[in-house]
């Protein structure tokens, strides 16, 4: 199931990673890729975490199973555990610095939604959720997936420690997933390409 040929990945390039651990499950941590390794036919990185300093250097396989079936009685499905450094983002009040080099920006709507899916910065990883309730004071309610796939329950966060949810795939790069909040879907944020 891995596909090298397809990545992006370089020894000494800076990226993310996510765990299945309890107590982390969810979670998108930066690291550095300081190896990458076959294993018994799969590919893996030996990561080092740049917020978990006493952290050993962790080999991680590319591809794991997912802890929940895709259907009650069906198979796991595969799930990518490293992707790139998440591209910078910005408002919609905001303009991106016109010497910018980066593939591509991400512009957040200039309000949080409820319903909108977010990564919310807390314990030196983002851990990706959804707004369920909006707080005033630059605040939101935000709700973490329940296990097995997240830690479950309620939180709330400062809007400064909010980007965007977005998705990544060697197939199709960065993707804003979509947003739903009873029946309405929207985007929470959008993808340009800057002119470099």
């Amino acid at each position: 199931m891995d596909f090298e040929h397809q990545l992006p990945f370089e020894v000494g390039q800076e990226a993310e990673s996510k765990c299945f651990i309890e107590g982390f499950r969810g979670a998108w941590f930066h690291c550095k890729i300081k190896k990458i390794v076959s294993r018994k036919g799969h590919t893996g990185y030996y990561l080092e975490f740049f917020d978990f300093p006493d952290e050993r250097i962790t080999w991680t396989r590319l591809y794991q199973k997912s802890p929940q079936p895709i259907k009650s009685g069906g198979e796991n499905k595969m799930e990518l555990m490293v992707r790139p450094t998440f591209p910078p983002n910005y408002r919609e009040n905001q303009l991106p610095d016109s010497n910018l080099i980066a593939d591509v920006v991400a512009i957040v709507n200039d309000t949080w939604k409820v319903g909108d899916l977010v990564d919310w910065w807390y314990d030196s990883c983002h851990w990706s959720r959804r707004i369920t309730q909006l707080l005033g004071d630059d605040k939101v309610l935000i709700e973490l997936p329940e296990p097995p796939l997240g830690e479950g329950r309620s939180y709330v966060a400062s809007c400064m420690d909010l980007r965007p949810s977005l998705d990544w795939s060697p197939e199709n790069g960065w993707m804003v997933p979509i947003s739903r909040n009873y029946g309405d879907s929207r985007y929470s944020a959008r993808l340009v390409r800057p002119h470099n």
